[in-house]
């Protein structure tokens, strides 16, 4: 197998994982939740075995670990399946960077400290072929931004090496997708995002509500545009009748 071949390979493999893990951890949140289990319908396909746990007011908890451990679950079928890879957890970045606290602003900084990938998949050389964070519950601004810091570093790995910023919400409406819009801008491709109550993956309706803010900017400056030339022409009008 070629280069090309192995790199297509394993981008098919990685975006197999996500969608998987989307469906699993739905099917986990309708029917694994701690202060509301639903064990015996019969409905249900048992895809994880992973709980979304109780939290002391009673409500259920939702946070990038359930995220990432169902996505370590469907990776770990994908390799029983015959893709030939390793993983590691909170791997070191090759990287230095700063501003990873709250109140400052992330950046790399060669005088800066080493940070972590949530998750990093290796080839059967263990050489990194993927570099994935997890999110839950549209996370700060700072939250991602230092995780995009990383991930867009050309130190952590060649164009070879993808790229992924996983994210889960609750719930959404357009103030959540214009808030991740805002987040995610320049960083399109490596973000993927699925909201557990309406049980669909938002990705595409965050890029759509892009594409709808691009459009209707531009049909305000060109309506603006032809505002200002009709104006300009009966100000010249109006002279002219003077």
């Amino acid at each position: 197998m070629d280069d090309i071949t192995r790199n297509t390979r394993n981008k098919e493999c990685i975006e197999e994982i996500i969608r998987n893990t989307f469906e699993a951890i739905q099917d986990a949140y309708n029917y694994q939740t701690e202060n509301a289990p639903k064990l015996d319908s019969p409905s249900r396909q048992r895809l994880s075995r992973i709980v979304f746990p109780q939290k002391r007011d009673d409500t259920t908890r939702i946070s990038e670990q359930e995220l990432r451990f169902v996505f370590v679950e469907q990776l770990n079928k994908k390799i029983d399946e015959g893709w030939d890879v390793y993983y590691s957890v909170e791997t070191p970045t090759y990287g230095a960077y700063s501003g990873f606290s709250n109140g400052e602003t992330p950046k790399r900084d060669e005088k800066g400290r080493s940070g972590e990938f949530d998750l990093v998949i290796f080839d059967n050389r263990l050489k990194r072929i993927a570099l994935i964070e997890f999110k839950a519950n549209n996370a700060s601004e700072h939250e991602h931004i230092k995780d995009f810091v990383k991930l867009n570093n050309p130190k952590e790995g060649d164009n070879n090496v993808y790229r992924y910023f996983i994210e889960i919400v609750k719930s959404y409406d357009n103030g959540t997708l214009s808030n991740l819009k805002e987040k995610t801008k320049s960083n399109e491709p490596m973000f993927k995002c699925w909201s557990l109550e309406e049980g669909k993956d938002i990705t595409e309706d965050i890029e759509k509500l892009e594409k709808a803010i691009n459009q209707n900017k531009l049909y305000h400056e060109t309506d603006s545009k032809d505002n200002g030339d009709n104006n300009a022409g009966n100000s010249v009008g109006f002279r002219c009748r003077m």
